[in-house]
C-alpha cells in the first residue's frame, strides 16, 4: 500500500473514505428521511379529509401508475442501478454501504 503524507491510496483509503462519507450521509438521510415521511403523511391524512368531505376524489390507481414508474424503468429498477454503481468501486461503495448502515443507525 502507498502512502503519501496522511493520505493512504489503495482499497484501503477508499474503504476509509467510503465509510466515513456514508456514516455522514446515513445520518443525514435519516435524519432528513424522518422529516419528509411526515410531511408524506400528513398530505395523505389531507388529502384522505378532503375526499371524505367529497371536496376532492382522488384516483389512487393513477397514484400507484405514476410511483411504479419511478421504480421501475426502461432500464430496470432503481436497486439494480444502484448496486451497479455501488459495485463498480468495491473499495469504495463497500466502505460506503457499511458507513451508510451504522449512520443510519445512529440517526
Amino acid at each position: 500500500m502507498e502512502e503519501r503524507g496522511n493520505i493512504l491510496l489503495g482499497p484501503v483509503g477508499g474503504l476509509g473514505f467510503g465509510g466515513v462519507v456514508g456514516v455522514a450521509v446515513g445520518y443525514t438521510a435519516k435524519k432528513i428521511g424522518k422529516i419528509v415521511l411526515l410531511g408524506i403523511g400528513l398530505v395523505v391524512l389531507l388529502l384522505q379529509a378532503l375526499a371524505y368531505g367529497e371536496l376532492v376524489h382522488i384516483d389512487w390507481g393513477a397514484v400507484e401508475g405514476a410511483a411504479s414508474q419511478v421504480w421501475q424503468t426502461s432500464d430496470g429498477t432503481l436497486a439494480d442501478r444502484a448496486w451497479e454503481i455501488l459495485t463498480n468501486n468495491l473499495p469504495l461503495g463497500g466502505g460506503f454501504v457499511a458507513g451508510f448502515a451504522l449512520g443510519f443507525k445512529m440517526g
